[in-house]
């Protein structure tokens, strides 16, 4: 039994009658055991993929006939998924209300639009933020608005001061909700200036419809600009069932597709290679991409990501399985680099700046044999080979993100930072922990929220 397989199935929005049949028949060889039905469920919380899977089951009547206990585990991470996802939303709707109030125009980004638009359920995954678009000239007014609300700061900030848009960045610091529940991720770009990407986001703007955000007027980016973003946003390793099937199920949802469109908008913002990539692994996954999307995007170089595809592929093709090197290896180095700045003092710093620079030169065995795409059971030297450009790997991976020549500057900054922080013991400056706790925060609540950003 082909789990992959048959989960991507199971997570496309709409089925022929042909797959339905086909799902039916996968279906009976897992429910035949209890062992073999717990090994799915566990296959898919794994991948995060048990909410949207939990509601499929029940859509297409299949869910009846698990063994209760199975049942009781799906039902149980769908329900706190779509919990968390309620709460989340009633704190977003407060501070949306109070943009709607002062005249900011604001539109809501992938899964919390899509669970509206596409999925029609809002638990069908659960949610590490809520991202939203801005435009740039209202971030100063948009702080002061979750300051009135008692959003915290999550790193600058907490002197008081408010963060400038920086022009090399298209996204501002996160902000937590006073009860924890919703970060929210303010962003005036979809996706940073200093990579190779360039989106027109006054038309993005200007093609973007509007939308009810319970009973909030917000705005809806168009579907060209949405699976845009959702291209942009895909990781080259973060690329998994779960990371593909918005693609998917947004594709899947549009019709008709508009096909010159789609490719006008993704060449003009020069992500034909990107979208190349996400799109041929989403076809791997779901086959639902129409081949002339593909066939219509021919990128001008081929570099790094064209050949994380090819690798992508041959392992796929070896295992059986998309996610034989899923890993969020960014995400990783990105948390010690915010924890790194929030500490004034030297000594912590050095530990942060430490834990990096061994997350850039020497990461671990299983990480380094996912950015090589090496299987475990690969041969000695092909092992060592992956030990060996691990570094070039994780440097590029940090360059998709924030572009090379930022990923440079940033590298030699944190070095920087670190040797004038030795001032600080002369004159003493509050760390970030300190200021939660004189608002009577815990800094280990924000620490575990942290943590589970996924």
């Amino acid at each position: 039994m082909n789990f992959f397989y048959l989960t991507a199935r199971l997570s496309k929005l709409k089925h022929s009658v042909a797959e339905r049949i086909e799902l039916k028949q996968l279906l009976s060889e897992v429910y035949v055991s209890e062992q073999k039905s717990k090994d799915f469920f566990e296959y898919c919380k794994n991948y995060k993929l048990a909410p949207w899977i939990y509601v499929q089951l029940e859509r297409l009547e299949f869910f009846e006939n698990f063994q209760n206990s199975v049942k009781y585990l799906f039902t149980d991470v769908y329900t706190k998924t779509r919990n968390q996802n309620e709460v989340r939303n009633k704190q977003a709707a407060l501070f949306l209300k109070a943009f709607e109030t002062e005249g900011i125009e604001v539109a809501i980004l992938k899964g919390n639009l899509l669970l509206h638009t596409v999925y029609q359920d809002i638990g069908y995954k659960k949610m590490n933020d809520f991202d939203i678009l801005v435009h740039k000239s209202d971030w100063t007014k948009i702080q002061d608005i979750y300051f009135r609300l008692g959003y915290i700061p999550l790193g600058f900030g907490w002197g008081g001061e408010r963060q400038k848009p920086a022009d090399y960045s298209h996204v501002g610091m996160s902000f937590i909700s006073p009860d924890f529940s919703c970060i929210v991720g303010t962003q005036w770009g979809l996706k940073s200036p200093t990579t190779k990407f360039s989106v027109d986001i006054d038309e993005a703007w200007n093609t973007a419809q509007p939308f009810d955000f319970n009973g909030v007027s917000v705005k809806k980016l168009s579907p060209e600009y949405n699976l845009l973003h959702l291209i942009l946003h895909l990781g080259l390793f973060k690329c998994g069932t779960r990371d593909l099937m918005d693609i998917a199920n947004l594709l899947q949802s549009l019709q008709p597709i508009d096909i010159q469109k789609i490719l006008a908008v993704i060449k003009k913002a020069n992500a034909a290679e990107k979208a190349r990539f996400a799109l041929v692994m989403t076809n791997e996954t779901f086959g639902n991409v129409p081949p002339e999307l593909i066939e219509g995007l021919k990128p001008k170089t081929f570099g790094y990501i064209s050949n994380r595809l090819v690798s992508a592929l041959k392992t796929l093709d070896a295992t059986g399985d998309i996610h034989t090197s899923y890993n969020d290896y960014f995400q990783d180095i990105e948390k010690n680099v915010i924890y790194f700045g929030l500490f004034p003092e030297f000594h912590k710093k050095l530990f942060f700046y430490v834990k990096i620079l061994k997350q850039i030169y020497l990461p671990k065995k299983n990480i380094a044999l996912k950015l090589s795409d090496v299987l475990p059971k690969s041969c000695f030297f092909a092992r060592i080979r992956a030990r060996f450009v691990a570094p070039y790997h994780v440097f590029s991976l940090l360059a998709q993100e924030i572009g090379w020549k930022f990923t440079i500057l940033l590298y030699l900054k944190l070095g920087f930072d670190l040797t004038f922080s030795l001032k600080n013991y002369i004159f003493k400056q509050d760390s970030y922990f300190d200021y939660l706790k004189k608002l009577g925060i815990e800094p280990d609540e924000i620490q575990r929220v942290v943590k589970g950003i996924e």
